[in-house]
């Protein structure tokens, strides 16, 4: 018949091993905070918006909206996605800060979306330092605008909607969320651990001990002279 582990035992090996699990969540705790706070580089990230609209000569329509247009510029705006990370404009970027970046770190510093079911295009940039966040994302996007005429045929009109600032709050090294993760892995991490030691562990320390291994009873014990009372007589 198989051992079935209680919950008595359970909670016998997590007070056995206790220790186990605090070096462990001690260790993970302390990584991530360094991490955090001293290793890895805050990181910052400015953000612009453009959207993608008839040119300003163009008359409206008597009901005001015209629904077809409309997903014109929306399948549109997918398209300058596109347009915006690419070289042609990712380059000209670089050329204007004089950046010491090359087009594929930019690219990794970029990102690039539609904002949901609209013609509103958001430009992102992150890097070490806020200014130069806000710096290159409304250079990205006054360089695309720049270019798009002769990089397609079809030209919509594309203004900014708002441009990027520098923001101070980092977005990554996120410290607290990061030791609350590590917190947690450690704790799965240390309760695993303190059963594994636990199952190899085959020395017999009280009298439970043998009674499970060899089914006997246990006539006498002999007292620990250095526990606590045992010199006056009080171990039993």
């Amino acid at each position: 018949m198989e051992d079935t582990l209680s919950l008595k035992d359970v909670l016998g090996i997590l007070r056995r091993r206790f220790w186990i699990l605090l070096v462990v969540v001690f260790v993970a705790v302390v990584a991530a905070a360094l991490l955090s706070y001293v290793i890895l580089p805050p990181v910052y990230q400015a953000d612009t918006s453009l959207i993608v609209n008839e040119h300003q000569n163009v008359a409206q329509p008597a009901d005001g909206v015209d629904y077809n247009q409309l997903q014109t510029y929306r399948s549109l705006a997918v398209t300058y996605v596109k347009i915006i990370t690419s070289r042609a404009v990712l380059q000209d970027t670089i050329n204007q800060l004089k950046l010491p970046e090359t087009v594929k770190q930019l690219t990794g510093m970029t990102a690039v979306q539609v904002q949901g079911e609209t013609e509103i295009i958001a430009v992102s940039v992150k890097d070490k330092d806020a200014s130069r966040a806000a710096l290159i994302a409304n250079t990205v996007a006054s360089s695309f605008i720049k270019q798009l005429p002769t990089l397609v045929n079809r030209v919509e009109n594309v203004s900014v909607i708002d441009r990027a600032v520098p923001v101070t709050q980092q977005v990554s090294p996120r410290p607290l969320l990061n030791i609350a993760e590590a917190l947690l892995a450690a704790l799965v991490l240390g309760v695993l651990l303190a059963f594994v030691v636990d199952y190899f562990d085959d020395t017999v320390k009280t009298s439970d001990d043998i009674k499970k291994l060899l089914g006997l009873r246990v006539l006498a014990v002999v007292p620990d002279m250095n526990a606590k009372g045992a010199r006056h007589g009080r171990a039993y």
